[in-house]
């Protein structure tokens, strides 16, 4: 890779303090008037890892009070617990004064090296060149930035589910996810896209035609390996959608099929 990619600008981070930094948000991480969750989780992480000695962030719980818009980040990072193996902090993000995000993200390091004593089989997903590049959102938006930050390639099957065809209209989206390659592609930390990888998808409702704003309330995600560079596979489902609330569920596994990342958050279904 040469040089730093528009994400690796996106989330830097200033320290303005102990525990303190800033980071000055990108429109293109827009979706409509608010920024994507996990640009903004992807930031947060960079200042946890910045107060801890541990390289990775192995659990992260987030939860989200308000959206954010354009302008200046502030991002609060205090220690709870620093251990041997696992520091744990709490994060907060605000602008304007309001608190945006909360989160507690435990660091610690991952083996890169590390041979899984057991994985389940991952799902069986078509090869990249066999998906379809399509942004379901530039259709919805009404200004689709962040359609152009992140790369998208979704299987036969569900290609036809966003686009309202096919008979089994089920909430499950699966393909390939990967930094924009207009933007300059492979991350500087492929640990650093993960918090941005497991929240770019659109909703999972969209593949039932629901494609109104879904915000998410919740999301807890655990980095389970270091991920080869290159493109990651989802899969991204629902098990309940009721009342208004649906789960959405994302596994990401690397080019090497190593389970890489899993996410589980609750979410408001568009009304």
């Amino acid at each position: 890779m040469g040089g730093m990619t528009r994400f690796d600008s996106a989330t830097a981070i200033t320290a303005a303090g102990p525990g303190s930094y800033t980071a000055d948000l990108d429109a293109g991480y827009l979706i409509g008037d608010a920024m994507n969750g996990g640009y903004l989780m992807a930031i947060m992480q960079a200042a946890a890892l910045a107060e801890s000695s541990h390289p990775h962030a192995v659990s992260s719980a987030f939860h989200f009070l308000r959206p954010a818009g354009e302008g200046r980040l502030h991002v609060e990072a205090t220690t709870l617990k620093t251990g041997r193996r696992v520091t744990t902090l709490q994060v907060a993000a605000a602008q304007h004064g309001a608190q945006l995000v909360v989160a507690t993200i435990s660091c610690a390091e991952v083996d890169a090296a590390a041979v899984p004593d057991y994985q389940a089989p991952f799902p069986s997903i078509p090869t990249l060149d066999q998906c379809y590049r399509y942004e379901p959102r530039s259709g919805q938006d009404s200004v689709p930035a962040f359609s152009e930050r992140v790369d998208q390639f979704y299987t036969p099957t569900t290609w036809e589910r966003l686009r309202g065809r096919g008979a089994e209209r089920v909430p499950e989206l699966a393909g390939y996810v990967q930094p924009s390659e207009r933007d300059g592609g492979a991350t500087e930390d492929p640990c650093g896209f993960l918090p941005l990888a497991v929240d770019a998808l659109p909703p999972v409702v969209a593949a039932l035609g629901s494609w109104r704003w879904s915000p998410t309330v919740e999301l807890t995600w655990h980095m389970r390996a270091v991920p080869e560079p290159g493109p990651l596979m989802f899969l991204a489902r629902a098990e309940v959608i009721s009342d208004g609330w649906f789960d959405e569920t994302v596994d990401l596994w690397d080019g090497k099929g190593t389970l890489v990342a899993q996410s589980r958050q609750l979410a408001r279904s568009g009304r």
